[in-house]
């Protein structure tokens, strides 16, 4: 089961991506900043470094995205007005969409490796 898990783990990007969105469609409150923290943490710490490793023609594109999450935990507060919302949301959709499109598939073709179940536990 784990292993199936693992390699998944790129289709289990998408559907965190979902559920997040749905979560800041509900509101931005205490749960979605800590739920978004809790995701890109796990990425910048663990699944861009194995990525990297593996896939150093993307090291310039995994850090663009560790630079996004920066910006992102910037952007965060569970009082934004409609108008920070609005932005907020056009950038999330924007880096998922590019997260997805460049890393999908490559995680799902990764083996097993323990680094990476333990920030798949954490990052959902």
């Amino acid at each position: 089961m784990e292993i199936e898990r693992l390699r998944a783990y790129g289709n289990q990007l998408i559907a965190c991506h979902h559920h997040l969105l749905d979560l800041m469609d509900a509101g931005i409150d205490a749960t979605f900043c800590a739920a978004l923290t809790r995701h890109h943490t796990a990425e910048d710490a663990t699944v861009f470094p194995v990525l990297a490793a593996r896939h150093p023609e993307l090291r310039e594109f995994l850090d663009s995205l560790a630079r996004d999450h920066e910006i992102i935990a910037e952007m965060l507060k569970p009082d934004m007005t409609a108008e920070e919302r609005d932005g907020l949301a056009a950038i999330l959709e924007t880096h998922f969409i590019g997260e997805e499109k460049r890393l999908v598939a490559l995680l799902n073709k990764l083996d097993p490796d323990p680094e990476l179940t333990e920030a798949m536990k954490a990052g959902e």
